[in-house]
């Protein structure tokens, strides 16, 4: 996708012209495509369907030409295909760390958030068992965590004063 390209005008159904945002662009098929989301007055995207349209590319100004809509059913399926793939690429997989009880046992657990305090100058992560079950019907435990490099939790220590407690559950009811 060109980067540049971030917005562009289309004639509506009702002969105005929509201020469009471009959600992605890929070439299939001999042909170039954008998905494309509408934008309101105040330049927010309007909630509904992402659409899409063919173009052409134009590489002296670097702007999308030649509108189209896009024509045969068998050309929305490949679309469709498309945008779940991209969604199963990015669909973001849940982390996992092992937490040891008190009697030795490892658990696997699934981190629902983690946080940082100015004010104890700690991170802190809240994470449940991972199960099938959905995450309001399991437990939640809350740790604090040692980041190593990357932010990742390296070691889970516990939380060691009421003050910490009261700023973990404060956090957790906001969530």
């Amino acid at each position: 996708m060109n980067e540049e390209i971030q917005e562009f005008m289309i004639i509506g159904k009702d002969g105005k012209e929509q201020k469009c945002r471009v959600v992605f662009t890929f070439d299939a098929e001999e042909k170039s495509y954008v998905l494309f989301s509408l934008i309101d007055a105040d330049g927010n995207e309007i909630p509904g369907d992402i659409s899409a349209m063919t173009f052409d590319y134009d590489d002296n100004n670097g702007e999308m030409t030649n509108l189209q809509p896009v024509e045969t059913e068998a050309e929305w399926e490949m679309i469709n295909e498309v945008v779940l793939t991209l969604l199963d690429e990015f669909e973001e997989q849940p982390q996992l760390i092992t937490v040891t009880d008190e009697e030795g046992n490892d658990q696997v657990c699934e981190v629902i958030h983690t946080f940082t305090s100015e004010q104890f100058a700690k991170s802190y992560v809240l994470y449940v068992p991972a199960t099938d079950e959905p995450i309001e019907e399991r437990d939640i435990f809350a740790a604090q965590f040692v980041p190593n490099e990357e932010g990742h939790i390296e070691e889970l220590l516990p939380i060691e004063t009421d003050e910490e407690w009261a700023f973990v559950e404060d956090i957790l009811n906001e969530l």
